[in-house]
């Protein structure tokens, strides 16, 4: 198993994806050797319909157009020039989108890719709610990189969230090409938050891994009187860790999935890029 297709989605609207998060992309994979399809839409700004209105946002809409073009295509030749200089096979999808309202069409773009990568930003007008539709409705794990990161590229030392769960059994197996390449592994194991049916639940984790030639080791540790999204990003900063293999945790509401408060607390804070499978 590798991943061979990366989607890799791009906004130039709303909180735009930082450079930071292409040269991640780029990296990523480059090391991986895997090509990049990304989706950069252009974007159709939608004034109201009522005639008075109208007319005095049309203008408006224009800039902002304007305004969303130009940052557009500083991100357009930006990640053209790292990718030649990385030697990363490059596909750009065109597509437009109305805004505001159409973007949570885009994440069907990524069903056939091995990984789906997204940048968090971290900007006043950012809104973490973009990010639901590519974890709950692609059906393929997400990469999701914070841009407050500073640190080089790097899979050195991966972290897995691990409590039994489906998603986070999804999330490793998601993860597999990772975890062989990594120099270390931490099985991250918190106890008290809530109930774990085993007394050793890392155990057959351990052994999992083993069978992919992935030596693990496991970090349990009480997690009672934290949130547990703070803790398991306490314990990777511990460890060092460069990515968080997790769950994606969500609640149906109206035939829609929205982030359940660990996921969201974990996406909000984070500092190491996350993937999560669901």
């Amino acid at each position: 198993m590798s991943y061979r297709r990366i989607h890799f989605f791009i906004s130039a609207h709303g909180s735009p994806t930082s450079l930071a998060a292409i040269d991640f992309a780029c990296g990523f994979a480059h090391g991986v050797g895997a090509a990049l399809d990304v989706t950069l839409p252009q974007v159709d700004v939608k004034a109201p319909q009522n005639l008075i209105a109208g007319k005095m946002m049309a203008g408006i809409a224009r800039d902002i157009e304007d305004t969303i073009s130009a940052k557009r295509t500083e991100l357009n030749e930006y990640l053209k020039q790292k990718c030649e200089a990385s030697g990363v096979g490059l596909r750009i999808s065109s597509v437009t989108i109305d805004w505001p309202g159409g973007a949570h069409s885009l994440a069907t773009f990524g069903r056939t890719s091995d990984l789906c990568l997204i940048g968090l930003t971290r900007s006043p007008v950012a809104d973490i709610a973009e990010v639901e539709p590519w974890l709950f409705s692609t059906g393929r794990p997400c990469l999701l990189y914070p841009d407050t990161r500073t640190e080089a590229f790097s899979m050195d030392t991966v972290a897995i969230a691990w409590d039994m769960s489906r998603s986070a059994a999804r999330a490793v197996g998601d993860a597999l090409p990772l975890l062989k390449g990594a120099k270390s592994v931490q099985v991250l194991v918190g106890r008290g938050e809530k109930a774990i049916e085993s007394s050793r639940p890392a155990a057959s984790l351990v052994n999992y891994l083993s069978a992919h030639g992935i030596s693990a080791a496991v970090d349990e540790f009480d997690a009672s009187g934290q949130k547990i999204g703070d803790a398991l990003l306490g314990r990777a900063a511990r460890h060092r860790a460069d990515m968080l293999v997790m769950g994606a945790f969500g609640h149906s509401r109206l035939r829609e999935f929205v982030l359940g408060g660990a996921t969201r607390r974990i996406l909000d804070a984070s500092s190491i890029p996350l993937l999560m499978s669901h």
